[in-house]
């Protein structure tokens, strides 16, 4: 009997021992010659933490090449797109003698081969008005009116596809979609024998009205997007629709809901527009080109202006050429620093959406 109860108290002593360290033991009942004297405890059940760490250190290690390989392959897409900006730049600044001896070469090889010389008359050459100012006016305002333009259309278009109701709307919609599939270049053979006919029956003969026709028909093709104009129909469809129900209720006519409500909330998608068509008007060329031959040299954009410097020997129109585009980028480098804040933000929350 005294020995059943000395063995359960051994027992107890060894859970005891056991739940404080949590580790095995070995009862100290050796003086008392017990066959339970010696006890071993119950190990700990294995959590798997330690291969869950291992799991945790795999994956992150994964991840890290991931963005390493990542960062590399960026980076030398980064190289690649800056090299003929670069070229650009640095061609600018060179002589006339650095241009023939060192064409290849992204800068001045020296710095005594540095020069300003390309940038210099711009606004007054050899005496006279340049034409760069006049070419830069030409370009900036077509571009500003083309932006204005296309901003107002498909904000007013695109809130009759979503919010109002007519008859043809699902099918005028795939048509646009469907549209887009035909390259623009198709058109510009109609188009101009159109423009062409209007300008014969008009017998302009003022040279403003004449300018004032010709850049006419460069910005009205330009705010026909369509594009543009499903960026800004997928964004109006995001609005929460109890929004607009609740202005109706309210007494709000469609006028109120659009520039209260509606355009409002469409400042980001209003800005990524702004670059899209701010870009695409400023670097036209086809277009403006086919309008512009045959007319005076001031009436130029830039763009169809830096075709005239193809000509001659590279030494003597590479610097000029240079130059000009350095000029004609400054406008686009300007409007992206305006608008990059709500590039991502336009085209996260004007994704094409069914």
């Amino acid at each position: 009997m005294n020995s059943n109860v000395l063995n359960n108290e051994n027992l107890n002593t060894g859970v005891l021992a056991e739940s404080s360290s949590g580790t095995e033991f070995y009862a100290d009942q050796l003086s008392a010659g017990n066959d339970f004297a010696k006890t071993p405890a119950v190990e700990p059940k294995k959590t798997g933490t330690t291969t869950e760490k291992r799991r945790l250190t795999k994956s992150e290690r994964t991840r890290r090449r991931e963005k390493t390989v990542s960062f590399v392959v960026l980076f030398i897409v980064c190289v690649l797109f800056l090299i003929p900006l670069l070229y650009m730049i640095g061609t600018s600044f060179k002589s006339d003698l650095d241009l023939q001896l060192h064409p290849e070469k992204l800068f001045p090889s020296a710095w005594s081969e540095w020069t300003l010389k390309h940038y210099e008359g711009f606004i007054v050459r050899e005496g006279k008005i340049d034409n760069m100012p006049v070419w830069m006016f030409n370009s900036l305002w077509s571009t500003l009116a083309t932006v204005l333009l296309t901003v107002i259309v498909d904000l007013i278009t695109a809130y009759a596809f979503v919010f109002l109701k007519f008859r043809i709307k699902n099918s005028l919609l795939r048509f646009l979609i469907l549209w887009m599939a035909i390259p623009g270049v198709i058109g510009s053979a109609p188009s101009f024998a159109i423009y062409s006919s209007i300008r014969n029956s008009l017998s302009i003969q003022s040279d403003f009205g004449t300018y004032a026709y010709i850049y006419m028909w460069l910005v009205i093709p330009g705010i026909t997007g369509i594009f543009n104009l499903l960026l800004m129909r997928n964004f109006f469809v995001s609005i929460p629709k109890d929004i607009i129900d609740s202005a109706k209720t309210d007494g709000a006519s469609h006028a109120t809901i659009f520039f209260k409500i509606v355009v409002p909330l469409a400042k980001s998608t209003i800005m990524l527009i702004v670059l899209f068509t701010f870009t695409g008007s400023w670097n036209s060329l086809t277009w403006p080109q086919l309008l512009l031959s045959g007319e005076k040299s001031y009436w130029n954009t830039v763009t169809v202006a830096l075709t005239g410097y193809t000509g001659g020997s590279a030494a003597s129109t590479m610097g000029i050429q240079m130059a000009t585009s350095v000029f004609a980028l400054i406008p686009i480098v300007i409007i992206f620093i305006i608008t990059q804040n709500k590039m991502i933000d336009g085209l996260a929350s004007s994704g094409i959406k069914g």
